[in-house]
């Protein structure tokens, strides 16, 4: 009997003639960078904005310290050490729009890298101030540079993450703001415990207090030398028209993120034509680009985001400015003897009248207890933080944004009804750091809102306000406590909720 041939089954191959088109077609942005992955490359800018950060909060807080440890030195009397507490705050405001517009024309990076070796050296000048003007000067001129690095590293980080890891990553970044407030606090603590003196002239000698500004600049110049090894926004470069640039810069995340054995299948990127910006030369050209990138904010679609953003962030921020009074808050909370207890008013008040008492003897001694306050402040901040980071893991920025800032009213409200020392204490914490997230929840949404030619313009000038509100309200806070504490802290709780309730009208 034959054998019997066994049944051979050709495969059939069909052959796809668009598959090549496929694999080369255009991608978008969003598209490119989350082929691109996501792993140890945000993670490193995670860092490095958030190093830009704590310099912006290492800058305002060491003026609390240098002022109280150097009044005697200078010759300063209460006026003259608030104006210059303010004058940093006042720099960030007016220097916010001239930033907004440098980033959105010459880039994150170069802004960024300029702002903070700026503020280092107007660090390293403010540790030789001989007086009041010298010392007011310069930190003006460091509140004009240091501004760019709050809110541009806001815009640097976020444009190299997706829309499902934005908000989360600027969270996580934001944890090295109040990282901030403790690392000043410790080491102003650890500084100002010596008691050695350079003598230079008959009349200038270098002591502790002036090493601060140095020590406390540290952390945003290692930030300006790290970005000279960093690329540029890819999302900016490819709003200037640079997509061979951009996807360079692409490719070289996703070989970080996933290894050289990968390959990147994006190799063309759809250009975004409204973003391109003419090249301007002298003022005239300098201020018709800066009313071209300003007008569309002013304009539907984008007005009423801005607007609400804005709001919220002037509340936010002049909320958030009591945290310049934290440390004297808890000493008068802690010290308060009465038998049933103070409300939080009551201990304003009193902080209030002792600040205005005769003091004939110069005393430049900072009690324990305020480096403590302030430790605690900073940790309970970068517990807030981290666990905001944990929630935005699943939830979007808008939603935690109106609770954050009802929370935060509501704190408020409380604060005119407990009396017991350490319960206010807390709620002061609570109302305070709830700020401090609701300001890194409006940056979060800012950069999700609006388009890459004029984002960088949008989180500056929304920055900008906050900081005029923060300016105002600390300048004339003791007013307003010493005429009417409850009322003050009424308006301030219904503005949190009103910001709230203006929040759910964001997309």
């Amino acid at each position: 009997m034959a054998p019997r041939v066994r049944d051979v089954v050709f495969p059939v191959i069909t052959v796809d003639p668009l598959r090549g088109q496929v694999k080369n077609r255009s991608h978008t942005y969003e598209e490119a960078l989350e082929l691109a992955g996501f792993g140890r490359a945000q993670l490193g800018l995670m860092a490095l904005a958030g190093c830009c950060l704590m310099a912006t909060m290492n800058e305002s807080m060491v003026a609390s310290f240098v002022l109280s440890a150097g009044h005697c030195d200078l010759g300063l009397d209460p006026e003259k050490i608030g104006a210059i507490g303010g004058a940093i705050f006042l720099g960030n405001m007016l220097s916010s729009y001239f930033w907004g517009y440098q980033a959105d024309t010459r880039g994150r990076k170069l802004v960024l890298q300029c702002a903070l070796f700026a503020t280092t050296a107007c660090s390293v000048v403010s540790s030789f101030s001989t007086g009041f003007v010298s010392l007011l000067v310069m930190r003006f001129i460091a509140g004009l540079c240091i501004s760019a690095s709050s809110a541009i590293a806001y815009t640097y980080l976020g444009e190299f993450c997706t829309g499902q890891r934005r908000g989360q990553m600027v969270a996580y970044a934001s944890v090295m703001i109040s990282f901030g407030v403790l690392f000043v606090a410790v080491v102003s603590w650890w500084t100002l415990s010596y008691e050695w003196r350079i003598i230079l002239t008959d009349t200038f000698s270098y002591r502790p207090w002036r090493l601060l500004f140095i020590l406390c600049t540290i952390p945003g110049l290692l930030a300006g030398v790290t970005l000279c090894f960093l690329p540029e926004s890819p999302k900016f470069l490819l709003s200037q028209n640079r997509p061979a640039e951009a996807l360079q810069v692409l490719r070289s995340l996703h070989r970080i993120n996933n290894g050289e054995a990968c390959v990147y299948e994006v190799t063309k990127l759809v250009p975004e034509v409204d973003g391109n910006l003419a090249k301007v030369t002298g003022w005239n050209g300098i201020l018709a680009s800066m009313k071209d990138q300003t007008i569309p904010l002013l304009k539907m679609p984008y007005l009423k985001n801005f607007v609400i953003c804005c709001t919220n962030c002037v509340v936010a921020f002049s909320v958030y400015s009591l945290c310049l009074w934290f440390p004297q808050i808890m000493d008068q909370v802690l010290l308060d003897t009465s038998t049933n207890g103070s409300v939080a008013c009551n201990i304003l008040q009193s902080n209030n009248s002792n600040q205005h008492k005769d003091n004939p003897q110069c005393n430049e001694t900072i009690q324990t207890e305020t480096f403590l306050y302030t430790i605690l402040l900073g940790a309970i901040g970068m517990f807030c933080s981290l666990v905001l980071s944990f929630i935005l893991r699943r939830f979007s920025s808008k939603p935690v944004m109106i609770i954050t800032l009802a929370i935060a009213g509501t704190a408020g409200i409380l604060l005119q009804f407990i009396t017991n020392s350490y319960a206010v204490a807390m709620l002061f914490s609570v109302e305070i750091m709830f700020c401090a997230m609701g300001v890194t929840l409006i940056n979060a949404t800012a950069v999700s809102l609006f388009p890459t030619h004029v984002k960088g313009m949008a989180t500056s000038l929304i920055n900008m306000m906050g900081r005029f509100g923060c300016f105002v309200f600390a300048t004339i806070m003791g007013a307003l406590v010493a005429q009417n504490c409850p009322v003050t802290f009424y308006v301030l709780s219904g503005s949190l909720f009103l910001c709230s309730a203006l929040s759910c009208f964001l997309p």
